[in-house]
């Protein structure tokens, strides 16, 4: 509970905590089963933009200072290329590109795999790609 943060909330009823609080609570209950794989299935969806940087700051912690291994499924392709040291992008099913991030995000793999355009840049702080989504509206502006 300490080292998820929880602690401070452990007398309060699942009820009238936040759903990031609620996502911390039910991380801290899979690391008190001691597990060596930590499966997490869309952990920061509808959480605001605190909860979600919180969260996956945890889960990136649990791995590098405690060796931790994680299986995360993130629909956003920005926090996954933020967080994740390996990626795989899967299509229809099936696993279409696995690499680190810079391999798998470009834009011609995402325009392949979501058939939508998009732009493809490098976070001036880390390097790592991050994702631009092209409205429709924009498209027709630029004549494509």
């Amino acid at each position: 509970m300490k080292l998820t943060g929880v602690l401070e909330i452990k007398d309060r009823f699942l009820k009238e905590i936040s759903g990031g609080e609620k996502q911390l609570v039910l991380i801290a209950k899979a690391l008190a089963q001691e597990p060596k794989l930590l499966l997490l299935d869309e952990p920061t969806a509808h959480l605001d933009i605190a909860h979600k940087v919180k969260i996956l700051d945890l889960i990136r912690r649990l791995n590098k200072k405690y060796g931790l291994t994680v299986l995360i499924i993130l629909h956003d392709l920005n926090l996954a290329s933020q967080y994740c040291d390996r990626l795989i992008l899967l299509k229809e099913g099936k696993i279409y590109k696995i690499g680190t991030p810079s391999e798998v995000l470009t834009y011609q793999i995402i325009e392949e795999v979501y058939q939508t355009v998009v732009i493809v840049k490098e976070n001036p702080l880390n390097l790592r790609p991050y994702v631009f989504l092209v409205s429709e509206e924009e498209m027709e502006r630029r004549g494509r």
